[in-house]
């Protein structure tokens, strides 16, 4: 007995020399596949995912000596049977990242499937534990070099005795798990205590769970990055490209730059840029370079949708629709260059990517729009409730962290004019509106509401969203063709500028609220000369703007818009200068409307427009929203209740560039009106300005208060900050004329110095301090107890009365200056008429 047990172990010794002696004299191929191996999934690796992990080695002579002590039961020949004698591993930060390198491995290497396994799909639903994919595989002959991996493989490898590798694609997390659990644990050879399983189990759990998130966090962030109208402006995003197209010039391979460099060139229409940059890359295979190359192509050559170059668009969206996981966008964008073609194509493909994805608002709305078409009714909408408000709240969620913008806007407003909803619709059109940096982002929703002419009676607001269409198009990107298309909306007599729109309560209901306002917005104006436009009647804060058509007259003209006819409880002020009437009956948004299709088809720029609003309802709401996103200055009386007290803590528009926040104080208000004309020469403007800005930089280092970029010489000063000194100058004018002061040009002789009183000093400080506090308001600032300039918060954005004697004596040594200010560029000031 003792004999056999001998032999038996010496023949298993015999075995295991043999089967080693082999492995070792095949070693140096398996070395030679781990650095060609390496050298493919580092190339394709870089266009799939860019900071990967990659490791491949050879199984170590002591490592398959182990591995056939512990296997010697299950296999007879290892050196020949076992499948990860050469390894290799891709770790990845995303689920999805996962998918797409297991992809190119299944097209392009040999798969042993029946021993490849995807380790997460062995757990049952309720369990947690070692995830990873597995491919065993072997080089495919004549796949490569090829557009993904430059690598020749040479022929030994093709040739070799068992040419397998093993493949592990994890994500980070999962390659933690297997360092800790597999590794440790499964090799331990033995049972570990239960304890410590269920612990393992949980981090396990927890790991799955941050895998998730990381990987919806890096979609939203990746959406967002590409997003770029939503956090640059045109100039900026130009900027980048130039900045992109000289590294790419450098580094010709990178599909990953190439495609940011495509995605900025869309965001301006810059479809020419998109093809020729994303035209180089088409035989990488990149799903979002083919689906963005496809869109460019069509849209560059929309003229024409039955030519070659359009076709070919075609075929890119069509090959970025295909494969193991279709891109839903491309299926939906491949619809839309069907519809002037062969619209049943369209609602197919429509209906597919809606199947696909159904509260994806680009999927859905597109497959409610051709349903709607092709019906010619809204039926279908009662029918899909749900799944629209379900879409509406993922838009809403998108809206919230940037993603998907401006789309995220277009497809509520579509959806809340569908479900007669008008003013959300339009509300939500408008925010789209804003957030457009490009031409074809408001051409594309204005042809699709243009399309549901056909049944725009069942559609309350339809007439809304197409006018603020037309507008927002010629106002933000304007051309002589697209002005001219407005006009035909616009009225027979030209509107003039300047222009301050006053809005607000006008409801008989809060008339006796409305009242303690008179004398703040009559004040507001008493510096201006212009048009103001308003309601036309009497009640509320329209009846102020007919207040003030008696009190300026001949420096200011009154301009009204009103329906065809006004309520019973609504009065008409026929002191405004003019009335212009609309089609509505009852008053609605379509009356600011066409205030703006007025402004905007005189070629008047929304930019020099100013909004001064207090209280108001449902319409009120409308047009402060409206003004912000043609890009007026929107400023609000605080406090002043109900839709005005609104705007701050809506999460869309609260901190819409152009929207201030106005302090009730007579001084801020009459600022932010201002005098509606320049009256410096340039040269002079800027000279005056230079001397207040140096006066400034003297009084804070006397001071020593902390140095800032305020205290910049003119020279490095920031470009908001010249701005502002040169606000400031063109202040003087009001300033001086409310103290009786003119000025007189000299020459020849001495200017005289006038010594302000007292009694003037303080009224100037005061109005200074007015066209501060409206200044930085328009310019993003906002109350705070500490001052930040990087935050933009200041405590000393309040009203003169609340402001500390030391801050008030700044503004006060500064308008005592005025007099030498103006002597340097030759002007001397003299008491005399109110100019």
């Amino acid at each position: 007995m003792h004999e056999r047990n001998t032999d038996s172990k010496s023949a298993d010794r015999e075995w295991a020399r043999k089967q080693i002696a082999t492995f070792r004299s095949r070693l140096g191929d398996y070395e030679g596949f781990a650095r060609v191996l390496k050298a493919v999934l580092e190339q394709v690796a870089r266009k799939l995912a860019p900071q990967a992990i990659v490791q491949t080695r050879p199984k170590s002579i002591a490592s398959f000596a182990d591995k056939i002590y512990r296997k010697r039961a299950g296999h007879k020949d290892p050196v020949n049977q076992f499948t990860d004698l050469c390894g290799g591993r891709v770790i990845v930060h995303t689920p999805e990242e996962v998918k797409a390198i297991s992809k190119f491995i299944e097209d392009h290497f040999i798969i042993d499937w029946d021993n490849s396994v995807d380790v997460s799909q062995r757990h049952k639903p309720t369990e947690f534990g070692y995830r990873s994919v597995h491919y065993i595989v072997s080089f495919k002959r004549r796949a490569f070099p090829n557009a993904w991996a430059d690598v020749k493989v040479p022929r030994f490898l093709l040739d070799m005795k068992n040419p397998r590798a093993e493949i592990q694609v994890r994500t980070l997390l999962e390659h933690a798990w297997a360092d800790i659990s597999h590794d440790l644990v499964y090799k331990c050879g033995f049972k570990i205590p239960s304890g410590l399983e269920r612990e393992l189990a949980a981090v396990a759990a927890l790991l799955e769970n941050a895998d998730s998130s990381f990987s919806r966090i890096v979609t939203a962030l990746r959406t967002y990055a590409s997003s770029y109208g939503v956090y640059m402006t045109p100039g900026r995003m130009r900027q980048q490209i130039e900045l992109l197209e000289f590294v790419l010039g450098h580094d010709r391979e990178n599909v990953q730059l190439a495609s940011k460099l495509g995605q900025l060139a869309i965001s301006l229409g810059d479809w020419e840029l998109a093809v020729r940059v994303l035209g180089k890359h088409t035989r990488s295979g990149h799903t979002v370079v083919l689906r963005d190359l496809g869109r460019s192509l069509c849209k560059l050559h929309a003229q024409n949708p039955r030519g070659r170059d359009y076709r070919q668009g075609q075929r890119f969206l069509e090959k970025a629709a295909s494969g193991a996981e279709p891109d839903r966008d491309a299926i939906a964008m491949l619809a839309g260059t069907w519809r002037r073609v062969d619209t049943e194509k369209a609602r197919q493909l429509y209906l597919r990517a809606y199947e696909m994805d159904p509260t994806d608002c680009y999927a859905l709305g597109n497959h409610l729009d051709a349903e709607i078409e092709a019906r010619k009714d809204v039926s279908i909408v009662q029918l899909m409730t749900p799944v629209i408000l379900a879409s509406i709240n993922r838009c809403r969620q998108q809206a919230r962290v940037g993603i998907n913008l401006p789309y995220a806007f277009y497809a509520m407003g579509k959806f809340y004019l569908y479900m007669e909803r008008p003013y959300e619709s339009l509300v939500a059109y408008a925010k789209a509106l804003q957030l457009s940096s490009a031409p074809f982002m408001i051409e594309s929703p204005l042809r699709s509401i243009e399309g549901l002419k056909p049944i725009r009676d069942t559609l309350a607001g339809y007439n809304w969203v197409h006018t603020l269409l037309l507008a927002g198009l010629a106002a933000k990107f304007p051309t002589d063709a697209r002005r001219k298309a407005l006009k035909e909306l616009a009225s027979t007599k030209p509107i003039e500028p300047p222009i301050v729109i006053v809005a607000g309560g006008c409801d008989p209901a809060f008339e006796q609220e409305m009242s303690s306002y008179r004398d703040l917005v009559i004040g507001a104006f008493r510096d201006y000369t212009g048009t103001v436009i308003s309601g036309g009647t009497i009640e509320g804060i329209s009846g102020f703007v007919g207040d003030l058509a008696e009190k300026y007259r001949g420096s200011i003209r009154t301009l009204s818009y009103l329906p065809k006819m006004i309520p019973s409880d609504a009065t008409l002020d026929r002191r405004y200068d003019e009335i212009r009437r609309t089609e509505g009956s009852g008053f609605s948004p379509l009356e600011p409307l066409q205030n703006w299709v007025d402004i905007i088809s005189a070629g008047i720029y929304p930019a020099t427009v100013k909004v001064l609003g207090i209280n108001g309802g449902s319409i009120s709401a409308v047009e402060y929203r409206l003004a912000l996103a043609l890009g007026a200055k929107v400023g609000i009386v605080e406090d002043s209740g109900r839709e005005a007290a609104k705007l701050w803590p809506d999460e869309d528009w609260g901190s819409a560039e152009g929207l201030a926040k106005l302090p009730k104080d007579p001084m801020t208000l009459r600022a932010f009106i201002g005098t509606g004309e320049p009256r410096w020469k340039e040269d002079e403007r800027k000279a005056v300005a230079q001397a207040i800005h140096q006066e400034y930089r003297m009084n804070r280092m006397k001071r020593e208060i902390e140095a800032d970029t305020a205290m910049a010489p003119w020279g490095a000063l920031r470009e908001e900050l010249v701005r502002s000194n040169l606000q400031q100058a063109d202040h003087v004018f009001e300033k001086l004329g409310e103290i009786g002061c003119t000025l007189v040009k000299i020459s020849g002789r001495k200017i005289k110095l006038l010594r302000f009183t007292g009694d003037e000093v303080e009224k100037m400080a005061e109005m200074e301090h007015g066209r501060w506090n409206a200044e930085r308001l328009l310019d993003g600032w906002s109350w705070a107890p500490d001052r930040d300039p990087l935050k933009k918060t200041s405590p000393y954005l309040v009203a003169w009365a609340d402001l500390p004697e030391d801050v008030r004596e700044w503004d006060r040594a500064t308008v005592r200056k005025i007099p030498e200010f103006l002597a340097n560029i030759g002007y001397e000031v003299r008491r005399g008429r109110r100019r």
